[in-house]
């Protein structure tokens, strides 16, 4: 199985809420343009798992375009900043069993960085900017490995 989790694109640091906070045109422009790589690179998606978050949900908006026929699309409550890593790798897991190839996930700090160190452990991930992606191959064991971390400010 593939697994690429996504941070959300750059967020307004002002809300009602954390959960209400909104992309930036920033945010909107970097996740755009970080799926326009993935799809030069022909990478297609058979899930999404999708945090609650407004900006998680807007990032979701600003890339669906790019990955028109994702046939399993969820949003999980537990995909928030302070979710359980162990409830997400379950979920994982469980895609995974049901023959799932490939997972766009699309969270938050730190969640995101706790993913790929639960799910690749010899990897050394130091930052997750915004809109970055890891893309974790797991194989049937559940072990996994980092083949790529990409962030925006390393596309040409």
């Amino acid at each position: 199985m593939h697994i690429y989790i996504m941070r959300h694109g750059q967020a307004q640091m002002m809300a009602s809420s954390d959960a209400q906070r909104a992309l930036t045109s920033i945010g909107i422009e970097q996740s755009a343009r970080m799926a326009q790589y993935m799809r030069s690179k022909n990478v297609v998606f058979d899930a999404l798992m999708l945090s609650p978050y407004l900006r998680a949900q807007q990032t979701w908006r600003s890339v669906c375009d790019y990955f028109p026929k994702v046939a399993h699309q969820q949003t999980v409550k537990m995909l928030t900043p302070s979710g359980s890593v162990h409830k997400t790798l379950t979920e994982i897991f469980s895609l995974q069993a049901q023959g799932i190839k490939t997972v766009l996930l699309i969270s938050h700090l730190p969640l995101v960085g706790y993913l790929v160190s639960e799910l690749a452990p010899q990897s050394a991930v130091c930052a997750f900017s915004t809109s970055s992606i890891a893309h974790i191959e797991l194989n049937e064991q559940g072990s996994g490995q980092l083949v790529s971390m990409t962030a925006v400010s390393h596309l040409s």
